[in-house]
């Protein structure tokens, strides 16, 4: 179906498109963690002001995650938390590369392909910002998705 107005354009992604579920497992570089556990809810959402789609994160949330301050050179960066992510924009898609386009949802589901969304997603979670047991300080770790799998 073609779209020819980006009111067209928006009902029909709103109609379309549900969010998308996701479970992962994820790998962060500390030898006082396993592998852990995080589901995330992904959408498409028309952003008509701005004129563009977004492949946006809903929410990421991890399983609780929990390290003794003892036995490590990172002792006093111990963790105690999950990972929590809200309203993040993986990508956008501009209106004018759709409107007009007999194959627009082809382009639309391009940007959400397990291998895309997997690789957007380890950027987020390698700019995510854990905080010590204080809460006092911040700090980033390197977070590798091992597995991953998307669902309705």
């Amino acid at each position: 179906m073609l779209v020819n107005t980006a009111a067209e354009l928006c009902s029909e992604v709103v109609d379309t498109y549900q969010p998308l579920h996701v479970t992962m497992t994820i790998d962060i570089v500390d030898k006082r963690f396993g592998p852990v556990k995080a589901e995330a809810e992904i959408s498409i959402s028309p952003v008509q002001s701005k004129g563009f789609l977004e492949v946006l994160v809903e929410e990421l949330e991890s399983e609780h995650i929990f390290a003794d301050e003892n036995g490590s050179i990172y002792g006093s960066f111990g963790i105690d938390q999950s990972i929590q992510i809200y309203d993040e924009v993986l990508d956008t898609i501009p209106f004018e590369s759709l409107i007009g386009h007999e194959n627009w949802k082809k382009t639309v589901e391009s940007y959400m392909m397990e291998d895309k969304l997997k690789n957007q997603l380890e950027t987020v979670l390698k700019n995510y910002q854990f905080s010590d047991l204080s809460g006092k300080y911040k700090f980033r770790k390197i977070c590798t998705i091992t597995e991953f799998q998307c669902g309705k």
